[in-house]
């Protein structure tokens, strides 16, 4: 039996999604302040970075981070992908993490979008209230295919080791039988959408194809297949 789908109008794509954002600096101002492994990060300005933008433009859900030094506790920051937990302010972001201690004046952030996968909006606690300023760490392996266009601003890079997995208070990485043990080694990840190209890409959902901020100015767009 075939699996194939009928095209309807209006039916075949989810609303396009757009995207202008490339890595971000924390700058001379960037702190890391971590309590009961929820950690608060502070750029030294304003991030961008918002759970609700404008209509047509990607949400940020996930990032990444290079460039920090000074890291104790249990796994590294630099590499792997994280679930942006929630924005307090226009300046800082909180994600869940075992690192304990981190130098960020040097760091970059970067955000990744993984458009088949939306977390859901509630506590990061069981049991917790709701808060639409807070996302857990589920549904996020729901795959499916995309059509982009990557501007100067994309990439789409793909883990061929398949260590990532998006970091968040009930991941369990291999090796680890912790729920929310940070990765302790930053996976490697290849690309396979360049700047400047288009196409389809099957998304895997789990944080092992993302489309990455990278490179210049530009704009980025993609839309999930239904």
């Amino acid at each position: 039996m075939s699996d194939l789908k009928i095209a309807v109008p209006g039916e075949v794509f989810q609303t396009e999604l757009s995207t202008t954002q490339v890595p971000i600096a924390l700058g001379a101002g960037g702190l890391f302040a971590v309590t009961n492994n929820v950690a608060t990060i502070t750029f030294n300005s304003a991030h961008g970075l918002t759970f609700t933008p404008a209509a047509g433009v990607a949400p940020n859900f996930f990032i990444q981070f290079n460039g920090v030094t000074g890291q104790t506790g249990v796994g590294t920051l630099n590499g792997p992908i994280f679930l942006i937990l929630a924005i307090p302010s226009t300046t800082t972001i909180q994600i869940y993490t075992t690192v304990t201690a981190a130098t960020m004046t040097a760091a970059n952030a970067v955000p990744v979008f993984i458009p088949t996968a939306t977390p859901t909006v509630g506590s990061v606690f069981a049991g917790g209230p709701s808060n639409a300023g807070v996302v857990t760490q589920g549904p996020l392996q729901a795959t499916g295919n995309i059509n982009y266009l990557l501007g100067p601003n994309c990439t789409i890079q793909y883990n061929p080791d398949n260590t990532s997995q998006i970091q968040g208070p009930t991941t369990i990485n291999a090796g680890s039988t912790t729920p929310g043990q940070t990765l302790a080694t930053a996976p490697t990840f290849r690309i396979s959408g360049a700047v400047s190209t288009g196409g389809q890409q099957w998304m895997d959902g789990t944080g092992q194809i993302a489309i990455f901020a990278s490179g210049s100015a530009g704009t980025s767009r993609f839309s999930v297949i239904e």
